[in-house]
């Protein structure tokens, strides 16, 4: 398995996804970090209610993986 499909079973999406995500958000007027893992979180909810868990539990990966961006 290459890196890439492990980010994306991971992640549901290439770690490089999430990176041009993290510095698009840390532009002026966008909101910042914290927004953006708040609203990753609330897509898991709703994906937690839709009884799609799998996809939830990739959307609080993602999350965990723009806060640990936050540290940098």
């Amino acid at each position: 398995m290459t890196t890439e499909e492990k980010q994306t079973l991971m992640y549901g999406c290439p770690q490089e996804w999430l990176d041009e995500l993290v510095t698009d958000w840390q532009e002026p007027l966008m909101g910042g970090l914290t927004r953006l893992a708040m609203s990753v979180l609330s897509d898991a909810q709703e994906r937690i209610a839709l009884g799609d868990g799998e996809t939830a539990r990739q959307y609080i990966n993602r999350a965990k993986y723009i806060i640990k961006q936050m540290e940098k």
